[in-house]
């Protein structure tokens, strides 16, 4: 049964934690104005850029992609935090939690990973089809890109296939 509990639980809680500097201080940069960040920073997108011929992430950003880094800062990011919180509080206090894996928290699950997971999109889309990369490089971006979509449908997998998310048994259920 898929739950978000011992391996699985920690590679999401690595995989949240480690979105929240990403998002920030890299995918930001397509979102806010460069300006905003210090030019070691802003240094560090256009070498990666430039490197790994990420055209998405060169400047100016196309609009396009601007828009699905804002839905990245204003849904996704708030819901990473969220995330931690709720996966941290599962290893603590499983009996005395707020943040259950039958509720609300698991309707969210199934938005953000939806929602990521369309975004993704038109992004691989963009990869796959770049006339300016070979296949070596692409295969290099899809290594950054596809976990981007990876974790997010395994998180949609998780909370359309379990009542609880979290793997809990309510107590009401086991009476019946």
């Amino acid at each position: 049964m898929l739950t978000l509990q011992g391996n699985t639980r920690i590679a999401f809680l690595l995989f949240f934690a480690s979105h929240i500097p990403i998002t920030l201080l890299v995918d930001g940069q397509a979102f806010f104005r460069r300006s905003f960040y210090p030019q070691a920073l802003q240094d560090v997108v256009d070498w990666y850029a430039l490197t790994f011929k990420d055209t998405l992430m060169e400047h100016p950003v196309e609009p396009w992609f601007s828009s699905l880094v804002s839905i990245e800062v204003i849904f996704q990011l708030p819901f990473f935090f969220l995330a931690i919180y709720a996966i941290l509080q599962q290893s603590k206090h499983p009996r005395k939690r707020t943040i259950r894996g039958d509720g609300p928290f698991k309707s969210l699950c199934i938005i953000y990973g939806s929602s990521t997971a369309t975004t993704l999109v038109p992004i691989l889309q963009c990869i796959l089809t770049d006339e300016e990369t070979n296949m070596s490089e692409k295969g290099i971006l899809l290594g950054f890109y596809l976990p981007y979509l990876i974790f997010p449908l395994w998180l949609v997998l998780i909370a359309v296939s379990n009542e609880d998310i979290f793997g809990g048994v309510d107590a009401s259920k086991k009476e019946q």
